[in-house]
C-alpha cells in the first residue's frame, strides 16, 4: 500500500472513533418518590358508549410499587441539538395518549382522533397562543403548526370531556425523555461535559441536579417531590 494513501486512512480511522467516542454516551436512571401512588378512578359523564368502555383512571401521579414516577421529563439543558419536527398525540379511548411528550420549539403536533366521537384540543400555556379547536369523529387526524413556538411547559385539555387532559413540554432543543411505568429513562448521544439536569412532573414539581458527562454510561437516579 502506498504509505501516503496508509498514513491518512490511518488518520481518517482516528478521527471517526474520536467522533464516535464523543457522541456515545448515555445517561439513564430512575425518576423515583416516597409519595405514595394518587391514581383515581374518572368518573365517566358523557359519551359512555365509548368513554365507558374501560375503567379509566388519573394519570397525574402514577407512581409504581417501588416508588418509580412515570411521565416525569428529564432535560439535559444544552445537551442536544433538536431540531423542529412533527410530534404525534391521540385521543384514544377518551384520554390523550400519550399523556406527556415533549418537542423541540417551532415544531408541529398531529393530533389524532381514534373514537369516533368528538373531542376538543385546547392548550394552556404562557408563552404560546393558545390553540383551540373542535375534532369531530370523521376528522382522524389534525396538524398544528402553531402554539409550540417558544420553549414552556404547556397544559392540553379536552373542554367536552373534563377528565382529559395532557402536557406538551416544548424544548430549546435539549435532549429529553419521559419517564416509563417504573420511572425509568435514558437519553443517549449526549456529549462528555457538565449540565444541568432539570426534572419536571406535573403534580410532584422541579428539580436541577448537576452532572458531569463521561464517555460510556453514566447513572443519574433521582428522587422528586419531598
Amino acid at each position: 500500500m502506498n504509505k501516503t494513501v496508509g498514513i491518512g486512512l490511518l488518520i481518517c480511522l482516528v478521527v471517526f472513533v474520536s467522533v464516535q467516542t464523543v457522541s456515545a454516551a448515555t445517561v439513564k436512571g430512575i425518576v423515583s418518590t416516597k409519595v405514595a401512588n394518587k391514581q383515581k378512578a374518572i368518573k365517566v359523564t358523557k359519551d359512555q358508549a365509548i368513554c365507558g368502555k374501560s375503567n379509566l383512571m388519573t394519570e397525574n401521579a402514577i407512581i409504581s410499587k417501588s416508588g418509580g414516577v412515570k411521565n416525569a421529563v428529564v432535560q439535559i439543558l444544552g445537551a442536544g441539538e433538536g431540531k423542529p419536527g412533527v410530534v404525534e398525540i391521540a385521543q384514544n379511548g377518551c384520554q390523550f395518549v400519550p399523556h406527556v411528550i415533549t418537542t423541540t420549539a417551532e415544531s408541529a403536533v398531529v393530533v389524532n382522533n381514534n373514537d369516533g366521537i368528538t373531542h376538543n384540543f385546547h392548550t394552556f400555556g404562557f408563552e404560546n397562543d393558545p390553540v383551540n379547536f373542535s375534532q369531530p369523529g370523521t376528522m382522524k387526524t389534525k396538524k398544528v403548526d402553531e402554539g409550540f413556538e417558544v420553549p414552556e411547559v404547556i397544559k392540553v385539555q379536552c373542554d367536552i370531556h373534563e377528565w382529559m387532559n395532557a402536557w406538551v413540554v416544548v424544548t430549546d432543543g435539549s435532549a429529553a425523555s419521559v419517564s416509563a411505568t417504573n420511572g425509568a429513562f435514558e437519553i443517549k448521544n449526549v456529549k462528555p461535559g457538565k449540565y444541568k439536569v432539570l426534572v419536571w412532573h406535573e403534580k410532584l414539581g422541579e428539580i436541577e441536579k448537576d452532572i458531569t458527562v463521561k464517555n460510556g454510561d453514566n447513572i443519574l437516579n433521582i428522587s422528586i417531590g419531598e
